[in-house]
């Protein structure tokens, strides 16, 4: 007996979150078939430009960001399946990830790599990640 594959719409869409616009050449966050795509979320204010503060300041503004982007693409923070976390100092792990755990309560909680990294406009952390997009 044949099985018939379940049709899946592959062509990808920007998702338009309430994010401000930094005129450079990529998508917030891209919805591909049942997938969405998140780009690394900054600490970015409505001004685009870097919220000051400590690591838990910086990682809440950019979780924020991230529930924009997943939201506005019809999914939520409970259907994000992995994330990738960008610290400018390892020495910030502690508090990124008591904020992070505030997120992300229920299992299965989204897999998770973090490293250091040297980040752009100051900023402490940048988180990307892949959720489930809603059923259709």
């Amino acid at each position: 007996m044949a099985v018939e594959p379940i049709p899946v719409p592959m062509m990808p869409a920007a998702v338009k979150a309430d994010l401000p616009s930094l005129n450079l050449p990529f998508s917030w966050g891209v919805r591909a078939g049942h997938l969405v795509f998140v780009a690394g979320m900054g600490p970015l204010g409505p001004d685009g430009k870097v919220v000051e503060g400590d690591i838990r300041a910086q990682t809440r503004v950019s979780l924020e960001n991230f529930r924009k982007v997943v939201e506005a693409a019809g999914s939520s923070l409970d259907r994000v399946v992995s994330t990738t976390v960008y610290l400018r100092d390892l020495g910030d792990f502690r508090g990124m990830n008591e904020v992070f755990a505030e997120y992300f309560r229920t299992e299965p909680r989204p897999a998770r790599a973090t490293v250091r990294a040297d980040l752009l406009l100051d900023m402490k952390v940048e988180i990307q990640g892949i959720a489930l997009a809603a059923p259709p």
